[in-house]
């Protein structure tokens, strides 16, 4: 096999999210909602969010089928007797004061950029993350000033179908004009990144950071997301700066081209 590309995570593998207060974008999301003039008790708002957004997730672990956030808000709201359409300006106001707290909190190691520019030389290189927002993501990448070294950014909020679904790994094969076994997907999800490549026989990374911290409010997410089925990586690291050495490793069968 050739490699010819590498496929990355966004969320806790590019950049990392620990430092995101889940209940703060909530807390944002509701304000611009009340000064908008939907008033509704916060801690209704926040319980009923909570119940939308785990039933969601329930469903999309099921179907794989990426979930608007909009429509997230939209259910929310409707046990109070307020109707709106995903595409409502009140909505959009709201989801934008939430997503520009989360891309706020967000952090890359001082190596990253330079990592990556590297590995650019050498490969193709994608974004594949499950985010029912792409903007975020776009955002994210814009904000550290690497979206230069992406070649192809794909995100579940654009093609409607998330990790681990092989769907999703097929839209960034498509993308990079590379086919699954020139491409190794590193990510921090057994269940989404490795099981997820590995269905097309990718050659897989997992970082696997010590000590993670996740949102208490992220708890069920987190479950979902990281179980690890019959996930199998061919390599794991605790950072990035760790790659190069993985990818020689796996390179005594691999010889890289661009």
């Amino acid at each position: 096999m050739t490699l010819r590309a590498i496929l990355f995570d966004f969320g806790d593998t590019l950049v990392h999210t620990e430092a995101f207060d889940y209940d703060a974008c909530l807390l944002k999301m509701h304000q611009i909602l009340a000064q908008n003039g939907i008033v509704v008790p916060y801690d209704d708002f926040k319980r009923v969010y909570f119940e939308v957004r785990d039933r969601f997730y329930r469903e999309m672990d099921k179907t794989l089928e990426e979930q608007d956030f909009a429509e997230r808000i939209v259910q929310t709201l409707k046990p109070f007797g307020v109707k709106l359409a995903p595409k409502e300006k009140r909505v959009q106001e709201a989801i934008k004061v939430f997503m520009d707290g989360f891309v706020d909190s967000l952090r890359i190691d001082d190596y990253l950029p330079a990592l990556l520019e590297k590995l650019h030389k050498k490969y193709k290189l994608a974004v594949v993350s499950n985010m029912s927002f792409a903007e975020a993501a776009y955002q994210g990448l814009r904000r550290f000033n690497i979206t230069k070294y992406f070649d192809a950014i794909i995100i579940s909020g654009r093609v409607g179908f998330r990790k681990p679904s092989p769907k999703i790994f097929q839209e960034a094969l498509k993308a990079l004009n590379v086919k699954a076994d020139e491409t190794i997907c590193v990510g921090d999800s057994p269940k989404s990144d490795i099981q997820g490549a590995k269905q097309l026989s990718m050659k897989t990374v997992l970082l696997t950071e010590k000590n993670k911290k996740i949102p208490s409010t992220d708890t069920f997410r987190f479950y979902l997301d990281q179980g690890l089925g019959t996930a199998n990586p061919d390599k794991k690291i605790t950072e990035l700066a760790q790659l190069p050495q993985a990818l020689d490793s796996l390179a005594k069968q691999i010889r890289p081209i661009r």
